[in-house]
């Protein structure tokens, strides 16, 4: 719900596995200063979307004198996080068990999951806007699927019940809110993103703003890019003037 409390996580993935926000955040940060950055008077502005918010957010934490703002757009709340599952004690131990069935056991189920016509039936769950789930986005997400150790990386991040959630790194003394604003934005038919949930970020004093796109699911920018391109600019105008 909308009033969830902050609240202490376990930060290690289980495994010990490289696969975590940790890490990705530190490619965040490694591409942003090998490519993207010119110069290093320049600094970046991070647009993302649903599990990259917390690789994202992790970045900005790590290297906050790179990047001056952050563009949310439906973040994720993880959950199968060790803090987001009722009753804990006893449904983790269940949890890691699944977990650990389909890392050694699961390559078969996997092989019949990635195929096109089922990638396209697993998207219109979050999609709301079903035209926008064509065969260009089935192969975008499907090719990599297809290359040799992905499924080992899809179980090694499905058994990641551990690490950051948002509520903590926006709340974080760490992140540099005067220097970074964060504007987060969700899709009202997002069947996987609690509205309540991301209306309440806006508590946090780097959040300036919470917006909701109408009759839109989990990728309002590729569901109604109209909606969100707009607004993208108008972060962007705030980020270069440097006033609210």
């Amino acid at each position: 719900g909308g009033e969830r409390p902050d609240c202490d996580v376990d930060l290690r993935h289980p495994l010990g596995s490289p696969y975590n926000f940790y890490t990705w955040g530190e490619q965040i940060c490694d591409f942003t200063q090998d490519v993207v950055l010119k110069n290093k008077n320049e600094k970046a502005t991070v647009v993302c979307n649903s599990i990259g918010t917390m690789s994202s957010l992790q970045a900005v934490l790590d290297e906050p004198d790179i990047f001056d703002g952050v563009f949310v757009i439906c973040p994720n709340f993880r959950e199968l996080h060790s803090a987001e599952i009722p009753l804990a004690k006893v449904s983790m131990p269940i949890l890691r068990s699944v977990q650990k069935l389909l890392r050694s056991k699961g390559q078969g189920l996997f092989d019949q999951l990635a195929k096109p016509s089922i990638v396209k039936e697993i998207l219109m769950e979050p999609y709301h806007v079903s035209s926008a789930v064509d065969d260009e986005l089935v192969d975008v997400l499907l090719t990599p699927l297809l290359t040799p150790g992905a499924s080992d990386i899809v179980f090694d991040t499905l058994s990641y019940s551990a690490g950051p959630l948002p509520e903590q790194q926006l709340s974080d003394p760490a992140f540099p809110t005067e220097s970074c604003p964060v504007w987060v934005t969700y899709g009202d038919k997002d069947p996987w993103t609690p509205g309540k949930r991301v209306e309440a970020l806006g508590k946090y004093p780097c959040v300036e703003k919470v917006v909701a796109f109408k009759d839109v699911g989990h990728c309002p920018h590729d569901e109604a890019p109209e909606l969100v391109n707009p607004l993208l600019l108008d972060f962007l105008k705030r980020i270069e003037s440097g006033s609210k």
